[in-house]
Formats: structure tokens, C-alpha cells, sequence
């Protein structure tokens, strides 16, 4: 049985292509890539279990942080380097279909249903840049697009592929009525960079700190982000699930640079000073900790290092109540 290891978000799109794939009697793997800035990863496992498909997750490394600052086919509306990053997924996909001894990587990309990644010409870059030439197939728009070898070599039923264009769902949804997707998955609220009240967040990271890594970049997606200087930042918890996410990629990831604060004696956010930890640049962020905490008169903020250990204890006053709130990047 021929094996295909299909790009795999969870939406309508990648579930339609497992399953067409599927139709055509082909061994499926659903590969999801975890990026930075993946809104719904976690959902990955119960739609591929729908589909009856195995899942693999894996994460990009440090290098994908690279295509976000420079990326050689540039952005999109936002800070979104999507040729970039389609690429990137690829090759990542690529290795895997080398490792498993398949022969094919199947994406649920559409012609011309994205502008910045999807229009004729960059779907033949990503499969150039990718290495993927004749091994990269889009079922829902194949018939569009240059046959792949296997449909070549009759390993594939080109009659059976579709020619699908554009961002009409409706189609879309009928198809997936038809071959019988056991639940319809819900339009996915999109790659963050493409959000463009979150693009701030970004170019503030690029501009101030070059050296950033994968801990800063996903730490983007929580908290309040204050720029203190050129060399500090501060990130602030809005409640406590942002509270509880910042402290696991913390502990995960163990930046040098970061430093945590962590009211003592009062309910408040857990914050993170990001730059040089001195005196003076930490009493602003215990101050921000109280702020935006319910401190009392004689408020106490501990110091931590990433790993959770208390490296010292600060005083703090409640601030004025008519206090300016800082503004967030």
C-alpha cells in the first residue's frame, strides 16, 4: 500500500485531503508542524483520530525564527513570511516521508485561496525551494497544477483529484459531506502574524532584541508586552491561564535573559523582565506587578530565576490609583 504523509492543520482543507487520499486506498500519516504562533495545535489529535489517521507532532527549531526576520520571499499584509514558512514545512515533511519510506507529501493548500502563498506561482516555489518537485501534491486543486509522479506512474487516479479554486467554502463543505468527514472543523482564526494588532508585538521583538529565541518569540502569544528601554521589556500575565503559560515556557526553555517576578503576600500577575536584571530595572516591573495586582500598603514581589528559584524579595506600595496605565507594544 503506497504511503503519503499529509501536512495536516486540522481544518477542512487538510482533513479533506487525508481523506481523498484515503478514497484512493493510500496509508495516511497526519503531520502536524507546531509553530510559534499555532492557535489550535492542540486540537490535532481528536481530528485525526475522526479521520482514523496517526498523528505526529513536531516542533520547528531555533532556524524558523530566522525566516521571520528575514524572510527571503518577504511578508504578506502583516509580519507573515508565508512562502517562507509553507517552505520551511515542507522540507520538514520532506524528511519525514524520507524517514517513513513514503512517496508522497500532500498539502490541503487551494489555488489562489491565500494571496500571499497559494497564487500559481508560489505553489511551484514552495515545491522547488522545498525539493519536493513531483512529490508535493494538493489534491483539492491537482487538476490545476502539473501531474506528481505518483499519478504518473498510476499510483494515483488523476480523475479522482479535484480542481477547486478560490476562497469559496461551500464546495468545500459539500465534498467533505460526500466522503463522509465525521465532523465539519470550524474556520481556524488564522497564523497571528497575519493579525495586525499583534504585528506591533513583533516588529517591537526584531527591533529591540536580534538575538531573540524561540522562547521569546512564543511568549509574543501571552501577557501585556511593555517595552521599558531599548535593552528591557516587560510581559505581564492578564489572568491566570496567561500566568500559568508563562511560567511553563520558563521552565521549559530557561532563558538567561528573562527574570521572573512573583507577588508574595497579594494576588497579582507573574511578570517577566526580559534584558539585564539590575537594581533599577527590576524595581519597574515589581512596581507594574502591583499595578496591576490587589497590593496592599506593604506589598512584597520575589525575584526568580527561570527555573523558579527565589534569587530575592522586593517592597512595594500600592500605586496611586489615578496611576497612568503603561502603554502595551
Amino acid at each position: 500500500m503506497p504511503h503519503a504523509v499529509v501536512l495536516f492543520s486540522g481544518g477542512l482543507d487538510s482533513s479533506l485531503a487525508v481523506r481523498i487520499m484515503q478514497e484512493q486506498g493510500w496509508q495516511v500519516e497526519a503531520l502536524h508542524i507546531r509553530l510559534p504562533f499555532d492557535p489550535s495545535w492542540s486540537l490535532m489529535a481528536s481530528c485525526a483520530a475522526e479521520l482514523g489517521v496517526p498523528l505526529t507532532t513536531l516542533s520547528v527549531e531555533d532556524d524558523y525564527m530566522e525566516i521571520i526576520r528575514r524572510p527571503r520571499f518577504g511578508y504578506g499584509r502583516g509580519m507573515n513570511p508565508c512562502i517562507d514558512c509553507r517552505i520551511y514545512m515542507c522540507r520538514m515533511a520532506k524528511r519525514r516521508m524520507e524517514q517513513t519510506g513514503a512517496s508522497l507529501v500532500v498539502s490541503g493548500e487551494l489555488l489562489g485561496q491565500r494571496p500571499s502563498s497559494q497564487k500559481r506561482r508560489d505553489l511551484e516555489l514552495i515545491e522547488i525551494y522545498s525539493g519536493l518537485e513531483g512529490r508535493l501534491l494538493r489534491p483539492l486543486s491537482a487538476k490545476l497544477l502539473k501531474p506528481t509522479l505518483p499519478e504518473q506512474e498510476g499510483l494515483l487516479d488523476r480523475d479522482r483529484l479535484y480542481d477547486f479554486r478560490g476562497r469559496t467554502r461551500r464546495p468545500l463543505l459539500e465534498l467533505a459531506q460526500k466522503l463522509g468527514i465525521p465532523s465539519i472543523p470550524t474556520p481556524s482564526p488564522g497564523c497571528r502574524l497575519t493579525d495586525l494588532s499583534f504585528v506591533p508585538r513583533v516588529r517591537d521583538l526584531l527591533e529591540h532584541d536580534p538575538e531573540a529565541t524561540r522562547a521569546d518569540f512564543e511568549l509574543l502569544n501571552f501577557g501585556r508586552h511593555i517595552r521599558l528601554d531599548s535593552h528591557h521589556k516587560v510581559v505581564l500575565g492578564r489572568n491566570a491561564s496567561d500566568n500559568h503559560a508563562i511560567r511553563t515556557l520558563a521552565e521549559q526553555y530557561r532563558p538567561a535573559r528573562w527574570t521572573l517576578l512573583e507577588p508574595e503576600n497579594f494576588t497579582g500577575p507573574l511578570a517577566v523582565l526580559i534584558g539585564p536584571p539590575t537594581e533599577e530595572a527590576l524595581q519597574r516591573p515589581a512596581h507594574l506587578v502591583a499595578r496591576y495586582g490587589d497590593c496592599d500598603a506593604q506589598g512584597k514581589v520575589q525575584v526568580l530565576s527561570p527555573g523558579g528559584q527565589i534569587q530575592q524579595t522586593l517592597s512595594v506600595s500600592k500605586p496611586p490609583a489615578d496611576e497612568p496605565l503603561p502603554r502595551p507594544c
